[in-house]
């Protein structure tokens, strides 16, 4: 029986990955992709699919969805070879250059390259170091915003100080009963400067309320929350809000897992080590997007798509041994 062997193996399905995928099926290279989760879409999809990002060139702003249904558009034109709820445990290389892929349920792959888009890994929510507010998970306490209709007509306390917590004040004021709580423990917010002064426009408008140096001491309700403890940690008053929902937005930690033991250098503890083609420091793997290290690594989706770019091309070019030259889509 002939040996099923791919030209590139994409671990990982996020943005990252559907662009590495549509470059190498660009260049006729056959793919496949192997996602951990049940859907393509990555940390995008699962956690924030409506939520708006404005940093994707040629769109002002598109949504979460929108952004991976484009992007899996662009990759499924060439019919990649798609694998979902698969994790590969381990990988060895055969003297012949073809490296094997080990999933969890005992099957093994086969790919002449592969491309390692897994983003931050595994990943779970920072919480608050509130013991007893984790029983209101599910009943009014949230760790992300995957669907604005939960919202409507509620009322809505933010925690955090980044992106997420400037654009969900922004992003649900069409949907949330106004204003919007919005609570940080700092007096200065670390998300986007242009985001910052617009949640400052709509709070002076009466749609977003800002309460800083400010820290949730506690919750209460009849079975389902009703209000929360805020703390203003500057004059130790404290004060009952009212509120329905509580999202708190304070990013979260993440793990590789598995592919922490491949034998692979670590830029440091998260992100693997690559030159400046995404070569890692084994033969034939190269990595891009988050998971991908380097000194002055910035870690965007844009950037990602340029190192999806520079792996697939050259994993092309290892493959059958020629100079990495790309293959314009406009010619």
């Amino acid at each position: 029986m002939d040996e099923h062997i791919v030209d590139i193996t994409i671990i990982g399905g996020g943005p990252t990955g559907l662009a590495a995928a549509y470059y190498g099926a660009h260049r006729d290279a056959s793919v496949r992709i192997v996602e951990s989760l049940e859907q393509l879409g990555g940390q995008v999809a699962a956690v924030y699919p409506e939520k708006h990002i404005f940093d994707v060139a040629g769109y002002p702003k598109i949504n979460g969805q929108e952004l991976i249904d484009r992007l899996t558009e662009q990759a499924m034109q060439y019919e990649p070879e798609v694998r979902l709820g698969e994790v590969i445990e381990s990988i060895s290389h055969r003297d012949d250059g073809v490296i094997e892929l080990h999933t969890a349920a005992g099957e093994t792959l086969l790919t002449r390259t592969m491309i390692i888009t897994a983003g931050h890994g595994a990943f779970n929510p920072r919480k608050l170091d509130l013991p007893d507010l984790e029983r209101w998970e599910g009943n009014g306490l949230h760790y992300f915003v995957k669907k604005k209709d939960v919202f409507a007509g509620k009322r809505v306390a933010l925690v955090g100080g980044g992106d997420s917590a400037l654009d969900w004040a922004m992003g649900l004021q069409d949907t949330a009963e106004l204003p919007i709580a919005l609570i940080h423990r700092r007096e200065r917010f670390r998300g986007l400067e242009s985001s910052y002064n617009e949640v400052c426009r709509l709070a002076d408008a009466g749609g977003v309320e800002i309460l800083v140096p400010c820290e949730v001491r506690g919750a209460s309700g009849n079975g389902r929350l009703e209000a929360i403890t805020v703390e203003n940690t500057a004059t130790g008053e404290l004060r009952e809000l009212a509120c329905d929902e509580l999202v708190t937005l304070l990013g979260f930690v993440s793990h590789l897992g598995p592919l922490a033991n491949w034998g692979l250098e670590f830029e440091n503890k998260r992100q693997i080590k690559v030159n400046q083609i995404g070569e890692t420091n084994l033969p034939g793997v190269f990595a891009a997007g988050d998971v991908a290290g380097f000194d002055g690594k910035i870690t965007l989706i844009t950037v990602g798509f340029s190192e999806a770019a520079l792996a697939a091309n050259h994993a092309v070019a290892r493959i059958r041994g020629e100079k990495a030259q790309p293959k314009y889509s406009t010619e």
